[in-house]
């Protein structure tokens, strides 16, 4: 009697075995033959069933079977880059403001527009189609269309405190004779009050002399500061470029999008709705290609 449990239990694990095996190569056929005939709907579809279901099918959830999707795990880098051929055309025409590097294979760096000093802005994610920004970059982008709604560029705040900074050391340099006879004035001040110090000091004189010594260490400490003014005037020029440089290609940026999308925010929009937006026009296109085939 055990024997045959045995043998029954034997029989339920092989049959349970082949049926593994067979949905495994099945998936890898299908995924292969989608690779031969190009179709990369199918790719995804395969790559991720659940989130194809949700956002192209409209229908609930399909768990997706992890342990069949895992069969091609060390295949991401090459499908990743075979896939990005029709995805970086298609964004080539949906975001004609990025531009990507493949730096190795199936991995792609995201720069904002083709100017000088252009922005890295993130990588590009293929195999889920989705752009994964760098949050600096995207949260200064975000800022500056915030600010431009106040009239306002992203560094103008800084610039102009810079600039006000840069006008109070100029002034130190330009009112140095100045500063050289109130400090003669002073000291001379000073030394009258000392000779007519007795013993036995007022208050008055005391107090007298005590506003005099720090209006000279005022006086010493701006030309102290005077001395260094004009480096610091330079510096502070150089942080200006560069501050109104980013300004300049923060304008291009949303200029860019402007034009292509209307709004930052429907930017964001399409963003989101990236990987369905994407594989129904590759639904489109494999249909127009399906009826041109059936005409010839």
């Amino acid at each position: 009697m055990a024997s045959k449990n045995q043998d029954s239990k034997a029989v339920d694990v092989s049959q349970e075995i082949e049926g593994r095996i067979t949905t495994k190569v099945k998936y890898l056929q299908e995924l292969n033959h989608a690779i031969d005939q190009h179709h990369d709907r199918d790719i995804y579809r395969l790559l991720d069933n659940q989130r194809y279901a949700k956002e192209i099918e409209h229908r609930e959830q399909q768990p997706n079977d992890e342990g069949v999707m895992s069969l091609v795990d060390d295949l991401a880098d090459q499908l990743s880059s075979y896939l990005s051929v029709n995805l970086i055309k298609y964004l080539g025409k949906t975001y004609p403001f990025f531009y990507y590097e493949e730096y190795q294979t199936g991995h792609y760096r995201i720069y904002f527009g083709n100017w000088w000093d252009r922005r890295r802005f993130g990588e590009l994610d293929v195999l889920n189609v989705r752009f994964s920004f760098d949050q600096t970059e995207y949260e200064m982008l975000n800022k500056s269309f915030e600010l431009a709604r106040k009239n306002k560029r992203y560094n103008s705040d800084r610039i102009n405190k810079i600039s006000s900074e840069n006008d109070r050391l100029q002034e130190l340099i330009d009112h140095q004779r100045e500063r050289e006879e109130k400090r003669q004035q002073i000291q001379a001040e000073l030394k009258d009050i000392n000779s007519r110090s007795g013993l036995f000091e007022s208050s008055r004189n005391r107090a007298t002399r005590e506003e005099l010594v720090a209006q000279l260490q005022k006086l010493e400490d701006q030309e102290t500061e005077a001395r260094t003014a004009a480096q610091t005037i330079k510096e502070n020029e150089q942080v200006v470029l560069a501050l109104s440089k980013e300004n300049t290609i923060l304008s291009y940026e949303q200029k860019s999008i402007i034009d292509t999308f209307g709004s930052f925010e429907d930017f964001e929009l399409a963003n989101r709705n990236l990987y369905a937006d994407y594989l129904k026009s590759l639904t489109s296109d494999q249909d127009a290609g399906k009826q041109v085939n059936a005409d010839d």
